[in-house]
């Protein structure tokens, strides 16, 4: 049966491929098995059903990390490395709307979108990372240590895209036990 979320996620995985611009209704059709009149009907016209399918994801994506970040951790190094893993498997489960945020990154199309995904977990870590420092250490060094965390694990996603797009070997992988053993000496627990 054809429902509203086979058709957003035939349109995810389209304009991931093809970019938003440059995908119409009559590829997101067919990528959905469907008559491009039901688009019309379902969902008015192509901006209207893109902006619903990025939004529905983005609220997706949003309540894990929201449900990530609620669970009580009391051990910096394990935060980090937890949140490391979390983050990077984040892609994997969204792969499409991650590639469409890179791709179209910056855009008019994506403005809706605010905060982005990347500003919103570093919103998470650096509130997280807070709770695990003594309360001498200056505000600046939590900030650092999720910024540090989250421009990692970003310039990662954007290569994964690059790998995905262009179908290449991946030309940089993380650890997360790597990283997050990195990052616990900048907390100094």
């Amino acid at each position: 049966m054809i429902t509203n979320e086979s058709i957003m996620e035939a349109t995810l995985e389209m304009v991931a491929k093809n970019g938003i611009k440059a995908s119409t209704t009559r590829q997101l059709a067919e990528a959905a098995g469907i008559n491009e009149a039901t688009i019309f009907k379902k969902f008015k016209n192509k901006d209207n059903l893109i902006h619903m399918t990025l939004e529905f994801q983005f609220e997706m994506i949003k309540t894990e990390i929201d449900e990530f970040f609620a669970k009580e951790m009391t051990e910096s190094r394990l935060f980090l490395r937890e949140v490391s893993q979390f983050i990077l498997e984040l892609y994997d489960r969204y792969r499409a709307f991650m590639v469409i945020s890179v791709k179209e990154m910056g855009s008019k199309d994506m403005e809706f979108i605010n905060p982005t995904v990347v500003e919103y977990l570093y919103e998470q870590v650096n509130a997280k990372i807070k709770t695990f420092m003594d309360e001498k250490v200056q505000p600046e060094q939590s900030e650092t240590v999720a910024l540090v965390l989250n421009s990692v694990i970003l310039l990662t996603m954007v290569e994964r895209v690059n790998d995905d797009v262009y179908d290449r070997p991946p030309k940089i992988t993380i650890n997360a036990e790597l990283l997050a053993n990195l990052l616990g000496k900048l907390i100094k627990e």
